[in-house]
Parts: C-alpha cells; structure tokens; sequence
C-alpha cells in the first residue's frame, strides 16, 4: 500500500489508518484556529484508499481550487486549501528514505513539534473515550516515527510517545506496549528517568509477562551505553535488571 505523507506549514506528516478531522475543535486532530473554519470541518479517511470529505464546513474545502462536494480520493500532488491554511499531499509511491527523512526533519531540535505531539493527544484522547483500538493506531505510528530518528528524550514527541505507551500498557494490561516503550530506550539509547520507572512498575502491576527483548535489550544497552563513559545511576541499572529478571521473556 502506498505511503501518504501530507505537508502542512512547512512540516511533514505520516498519517495512520483511520478517520482525522480538521476543525477548529479542540478534539480533532489538526485544530485550526481560524474563523473561516469550522468546528468540524474536514476529515481525512486513510486506508487502502486516502479520501478527503467535507463536513458540511461554511466556507468549503477545495481540493485544486475546486470546491469539495461531499468525499473524494486523493492523489499525488493534490493541493488542499481548509480556510487560509494549505495542505499538500507528497509521496505517494515513495521509498521509505524519503519518508525517514521527512521524518527526521519533522522530528529536528528546534523544528515544529506539532504533527507528533499531535498524535500522542489524540492516543491520550481515544484512551480517555474508550476507543483502545484507535489509540493503539496512533500510539504504533508515533512510536514507528521516532524509531526513524534521533531525537532526545526531553523532545515533545518522545515525551508524548513514552506517557502514551505507559497509559495503554495500563489500559489494556498488555506487554507488548511495555516492549515497545523498552526497545524505543534502546534505539534512542535514553537514560530512563526514576518516575518513568515507577510508572512501568505500576503498569506491571496487571501484566505477567512482557513478550519480545525490549527488557533484556535495554539491560544490555545500559552496559554499553557506560562502557562508552555515559553516566548511568546505578539505581537504574539495579531496577531494569530486576524488571527484566521479573517480567522479561526467555
């Protein structure tokens, strides 16, 4: 399936399958704060096929500079205009070196953080509703973007990917999510703070099991990430071991 990547303020985008609404709302998932928009005024509809569908907006959504009646597909190229801001949609068909380096431009110090901070409000907002499995589609697309970049942990993104991960850990009592959150301190060699401890440790309070190697990846990454002549308190070695003797796989 292609990949869809939309351009919005000079900023990149991957969207994850599911329904995304543009308004001026607080719950959708680009708010725009604009008086010629809407409160709900657009949704995005990503899967097999990408469409666009008006709703019902006052001022129109126009897709070309032709206004949108109803939904239409989307394709390469297309130039979306919601009040004053326009969208663009890129790569359709593209590699994955694109996309990462679209991603990592997203994700740079000092760059718009909006698009991935975005999506880790709407995984806290679909917890919040009861939509697990919608949080589960955004919570796997923040985590996929910033395991195809370098960013530090005090970044918008990775603050909002680590609290989302621990919140559906929590929720749905599964160890994969805690898998996830492990092998993304792994990659991104973080340091994990003594709060984020505990809240692991309180997510674990439901779960027997966590399944994969994050555990024991990140036990081994803490060795290395020392021996290179990082600091690493020793509490936190003591507690990932002890994590990792409890609860890790194999």
């Amino acid at each position: 399936m292609a990949r869809f990547r939309f351009k919005i303020g000079g900023k990149t985008v991957l969207l994850p399958d599911g329904h995304h609404d543009v308004g001026r709302l607080g719950e959708c998932w680009l708010v725009l704060d604009d008086d010629l928009v809407s409160r709900t005024h657009a949704r995005f509809h990503i899967g097999d096929v990408t469409e666009l569908e008006d709703l019902g907006s006052r001022n129109g959504t126009y897709i070309n500079g032709e206004k949108l009646v109803g939904r239409r597909a989307l394709h390469d190229g297309d130039r979306i205009r919601i009040g004053r801001e326009v969208i663009e949609v890129l790569g359709f068909g593209t590699s994955m070196v694109g996309d990462e380096d679209d991603l990592r431009r997203t994700l740079a110090p000092g760059e718009d953080t909006r698009f991935p901070s975005m999506i880790g409000q709407l995984v806290e907002k679909s917890i919040k509703a009861g939509k697990v499995k919608e949080a589960e589609r955004y919570a796997t697309a923040l985590s996929s973007q910033l395991m195809s970049a370098r960013v530090a942990l005090g970044h918008p993104a990775a603050e909002a990917c680590n609290r989302c991960m621990i919140q559906l850990a929590d929720k749905t009592a599964s160890g994969q999510w805690i898998d996830r959150l492990f092998r993304l301190y792994t990659h991104q060699a973080w340091l994990m703070s003594p709060s984020t401890v505990e809240q692991v440790r309180s997510a674990l309070d439901r779960i027997p099991r966590v399944p994969g190697t994050g555990l024991r990846d990140y036990e081994q990454a803490l060795r290395l990430i020392a021996r290179d002549g990082t600091p690493v308190p020793p509490e936190l070695v003591t507690a990932i071991a002890e994590l990792a003797d409890a609860f890790g796989a194999g």
